[in-house]
């Protein structure tokens, strides 16, 4: 009888097993057909870069993700501006080969901007997509309207712990992770993203703003495909030295006062150091602040196209 019960216990767990690693492979081929769906690789003379282009006005924000991402970590068009995201290289299906240093992709956004026949953007770097923005503002003034510097990583970076543990980690462990999350409802979402019980409710109080968030945890899987531009984006940032100094576009640097993963001291630097910029400080923002101080953020940003195109 027992031996009975045990094998029926054996069989259920396998069947369990199988059903959910055979859901697990449904969902990841599914997700990375969707991302490839949703965006476009073109040749350039430095290699391929994929991107996204959306929206219908001029002029266009080029949106640099942070780290890790890829075109899928972005925001939304507006009446104001049409948004183009690259994924950086090592990113999705941008090889390294494109460029490795901040210096090197900036190279790689204007070759980009070359064969989209794009001749000026506003650019936004955010997080670690600060230093290759940051790259492309000093060295091509004429084709950039103006910088915004987003949370945005200046000074030199190093792996966390915890960033250690992510690089190290598999997809499907991830992927459980994110589901599991889910399962426990956007409570639990957002008292582990959002460390600020304040930022927790006003999350909790706009389905917007936990879509938001909901979009950008998924923005980093799955890792296998951004784990190389992950890696090699800490193996820059070891040792920046950006040319901050030498940036004589308007620039607009906005920083969260509870930001732990990017200091506010690296906004202040740029604030410091680039000449005429301005900082916008984001009281009681961290560093998931583009979902819960939103529409602050998205302020900010549109007054900045309009004192700078108009």
């Amino acid at each position: 009888m027992i031996k009975k019960i045990f094998i029926r216990i054996s069989i259920g767990l396998l069947l369990g097993v199988s059903l959910l690693f055979g859901y697990y492979f449904y969902f990841k081929s599914s997700f990375v057909e969707d991302l490839n769906d949703r965006s476009s690789v073109t040749q350039t003379a430095l290699g391929p870069i994929e991107y996204t282009l959306t929206g219908e006005s001029d002029p266009v924000l080029l949106f640099i993700h942070g780290t890790p991402g890829g075109h899928d970590q972005t925001t939304e068009p507006t009446s104001y501006y049409r948004v183009l995201t690259p994924s950086r290289p090592g990113y999705l299906r941008t090889p390294l080969s494109v460029g490795k240093s901040p210096a090197e992709q900036a190279k790689a956004y204007k070759a980009l901007l070359d064969s989209l026949s794009i001749k000026e953007v506003m650019i936004l770097g955010v997080s670690g997509g600060g230093p290759s923005a940051i790259e492309f503002a000093a060295a091509y003034p004429e084709k950039t309207i103006g910088l915004i510097a987003l949370e945005a990583v200046s000074l030199s970076t190093y792996l966390t712990q915890e960033d250690e543990a992510l690089i190290g980690g598999s997809d499907f462990g991830l992927w459980f992770n994110f589901m599991l999350l889910g399962f426990l409802g956007d409570e639990a979402l957002a008292s582990f993203m959002v460390p600020n019980p304040l930022n927790q409710q006003k999350l909790l109080k706009d389905p917007k703003r936990l879509e938001n968030l909901k979009k950008t945890i998924w923005s980093i899987w799955p890792l296998s495909i951004r784990k190389e531009g992950f890696n090699n984006d800490y193996l820059q940032f070891a040792n920046l030295s950006l040319p901050l100094t030498d940036i004589k576009v308007p620039t607009l640097v906005i920083h969260g006062t509870e930001d732990i993963s990017v200091d506010i001291s690296q906004g202040e630097a740029i604030a410091r150091l680039v000449p005429n910029a301005t900082m916008y400080v984001v009281e009681g923002g961290d560093h998931m602040m583009m979902s819960t101080h939103s529409e602050q953020i998205e302020g900010a940003i549109e007054n900045f196209f309009k004192k700078t195109v108009d």
